[in-house]
């Protein structure tokens, strides 16, 4: 499992090797558990998953990543990654790479990498990077931007996989416990809706409100209740509605 300091180790080696590389900045969103324990939300995670704009930052911090030069190397040695998974790595949507650390002192980095978007689910659009921001942890570094995407677009990011994720659910749960926005959630849904295929947008959307009114059960079965929950869940019924009344995602 990967902690808080061993993420923050990580980011700042990997700033220190694109600095010896002279290489350009390299924007990082950080999605995921790494974000949740960077946030000290919960304690470790199995993987880090980050989002970049295009495939050219791909390309950049691929270079960072796996470039083996000994003139590369860091204050703890040097930094190696290996490409371990690679799918649809083409100018497209979707496009990932999944790179891996070997430490033989540490347990393993994985690093999940997609472009703009992750598989088939959430775009990383404007409002996204507009409420994303560099923690203190990172301001100093050079050459990697390593952005916090907000709690309310975590929320989203985990809402729309599968439920047999129970990791994901558990972290949704921690989540509204620190407190969610949902008009901004639902802002979010809107802005996804402008920039997702219509029929995908229209399964992702339902896979949000099963996931969410199977969250509303467990809250109740604690003998608890969310007003902003419940208010969030009637506007994904709304929504789904009006799509489906409009043939939404429809050919014909």
């Amino acid at each position: 499992m990967i902690t808080r300091e061993r993420l923050i180790e990580e980011f700042v080696l990997l700033d220190e090797k694109a600095r010896l590389m002279d290489s350009k900045e390299i924007h990082l969103y950080l999605i995921g558990g790494g974000n949740l324990a960077l946030r000290g939300i919960k304690p470790a995670t199995a993987d880090v998953d980050v989002v970049v704009e295009n495939v050219g930052a791909l390309n950049r911090l691929e270079r960072v990543l796996t470039d083996p030069s000994p003139e590369l190397r860091t204050s703890r040695g040097l930094v190696i990654y290996i490409k371990v998974v690679e799918h649809e790595y083409r100018r497209k949507l979707g496009a990932y790479s999944v790179y891996r650390k070997l430490d033989p002192e540490l347990e393993d980095f994985n690093l999940d990498v997609f472009v703009r978007r992750v598989l088939k689910g959430i775009t990383l659009t404007e409002g996204i990077m507009k409420r994303a921001f560099i923690p203190e942890e990172f301001k100093g570094l050079e050459k990697l931007k390593v952005h916090l995407v907000s709690p309310e677009d975590i929320f989203l990011f985990k809402g729309v996989t599968s439920l047999s994720r129970s990791k994901d659910v558990d972290d949704i749960m921690r989540l509204l416990e620190l407190g969610i926005d949902f008009d901004v959630v639902l802002e979010e849904v809107e802005a996804q809706k402008e920039v997702i295929e219509p029929e995908r947008f229209e399964h992702l959307a339902g896979l949000l409100l099963e996931k969410m009114i199977s969250i509303q059960k467990l809250i109740e079965e604690r003998g608890l209740r969310s007003s902003g929950l419940d208010k969030f869940i009637n506007s994904l019924e709304k929504l789904l509605f009006e799509l489906e009344v409009r043939g939404y995602g429809s050919d014909t």
